[in-house]
C-alpha cells in the first residue's frame, strides 16, 4: 500500500514538473517587428500548428517545422501561438508592428505629414495615414512596378 502511495505521489510530482516546464518554454518575449519587415523565429521543437490573431496586422510565413518569419503588415498588436506535438504550446506571445523610422525625416505642414527617407538623398517614403502623399506615391510605385514587369 505504501509503495502505491509513493508511486502515485511521484507521478503527480512529475506531472506538475512537466506542466511547469511546458509553461516556461511556452512563455516567450513579445515580438516587435517593423512595418513591411520580417522577424525570424527559430523553434527548439517541431511545430504542428501556427495561429496569428489578426492576419491584417502581421503575417506568418512557415519555412519548415522549426523556422518561420513574422511580417509586419499594419500598425497594431495581435498575438501569435505556435503549437507542437500533442498540443504543447511552443510559443505564445504578442506581436506589435511598429514604424521603421531609421533615416526618416518627418515634415509637418498644417494637417499634412510627409516622410522622407534620407539615405543619403531624401526621397518620399509614404506611410499609412499620410493621406494624399501616401496615395500619390503608392500609385507611382505601382505604375513603375507594372512597367518593369512588362519588359
Amino acid at each position: 500500500m505504501h509503495a502505491r502511495v509513493v508511486r502515485k505521489a511521484a507521478a503527480i510530482a512529475a506531472a506538475l514538473v512537466f506542466t511547469v516546464v511546458s509553461a516556461a518554454s511556452a512563455a516567450a518575449e513579445d515580438i516587435r517587428v517593423a512595418l513591411d519587415q520580417a522577424f525570424p523565429i527559430r523553434l527548439s521543437a517541431p511545430a504542428e500548428g501556427v495561429a496569428i490573431g489578426n492576419p491584417g496586422i502581421a503575417g506568418v510565413s512557415v519555412q519548415n517545422d522549426r523556422f518561420l518569419f513574422v511580417t509586419g503588415r499594419s500598425y497594431g498588436t495581435t498575438n501569435l501561438v505556435i503549437v507542437g506535438t500533442e498540443g504543447r504550446v511552443l510559443y505564445s506571445g504578442r506581436v506589435t508592428v511598429v514604424p521603421d523610422e531609421t533615416n526618416v525625416v518627418v515634415v509637418t505642414r498644417g494637417n499634412e505629414t510627409a516622410r522622407l527617407e534620407c539615405t543619403p538623398l531624401c526621397r518620399p517614403r509614404p506611410d499609412i495615414g499620410d493621406g494624399e502623399t501616401f496615395e500619390n506615391v503608392t500609385t507611382q510605385i505601382s505604375g513603375h512596378a507594372a512597367s518593369a514587369a512588362q519588359r
